[in-house]
């Protein structure tokens, strides 16, 4: 067996604040040109939602992958694929409302301007 040793491509990163009197979660899974962002206030995984830059439209592609349809997820994948460039996957299990959707959102801002090589490699 050789000295080498293989870095994990795979990274996580978890966070939580507490939005509007609920503790909401927060975890990254930073992968090889993309990234997955959880939300959420149970162990439950939710909806998967994906969104990917297009060189054709301000707005990126996007599309619910799994479990009902989440306009809330996918619009928050939307904003930050158009944000990083990049391939970017939501899921979530919170009670968006309009008050808490804005405040979730400026938190994963907060976090992404502050640590961004904990989403994607800025390159």
């Amino acid at each position: 067996m050789s000295g080498n040793v293989i870095e994990p491509r795979l990274k996580y990163h978890l966070f939580s604040d507490k939005i509007m009197d609920t503790v909401v979660n927060f975890q990254v899974l930073k992968l090889k040109d993309s990234f997955y962002v959880w939300i959420g206030t149970s162990n439950k995984l939710g909806n998967v939602t994906v969104a990917m830059p297009t060189k054709f439209s301000s707005v990126p592609s996007g599309s619910v992958l799994l479990g009902p349809t989440d306009s809330h997820c996918l619009n928050i994948a939307q904003r930050l694929a158009k944000k990083t460039r990049k391939q970017v996957f939501v899921s979530g299990n919170v009670d968006y409302n309009q008050l808490m959707l804005p405040l979730i959102e400026k938190r994963i801002g907060q976090e992404l301007m502050n640590s961004p090589e904990k989403f994607y490699d800025p390159s």
